[in-house]
C-alpha cells in the first residue's frame, strides 16, 4: 500500500508519550511509502482526560458519518 492519507492510503500511529511531566496519547497521521509509515506534521496529543471526554463524542460522530453514507447509498440505488 503506497500513498497519501488523503487518498484513503494512510495510516494512523496511536502511542502513549510521558511529556512535561504528564501522560499524553499521542496521535499522528502518517503517509505509507513502500509499506513503511512516513510521519508527517499532522497529529495531535492529548490527556487521559481529554481523551475520555472525546469518546462519546467520537461515537455521535461515526455514527452520522455512518447515517449520511447509508443515505448516499439509498439515494443512489433508487
Amino acid at each position: 500500500m503506497e500513498g497519501k492519507w488523503k487518498d484513503g492510503k494512510g495510516d494512523i500511529a496511536l502511542r502513549i508519550v510521558e511529556y512535561y511531566g504528564n501522560v499524553w496519547l499521542d496521535l499522528r497521521i502518517m503517509n505509507v511509502s513502500d509499506g513503511k509509515n512516513q510521519h508527517t506534521r499532522h497529529g495531535v496529543r492529548l490527556t487521559i482526560e481529554q481523551a475520555q471526554e472525546m469518546l462519546p463524542r467520537l461515537a455521535e460522530s461515526i455514527q452520522q458519518a455512518q447515517d449520511i453514507l447509508e443515505k448516499t447509498e439509498r439515494e443512489k440505488s433508487d
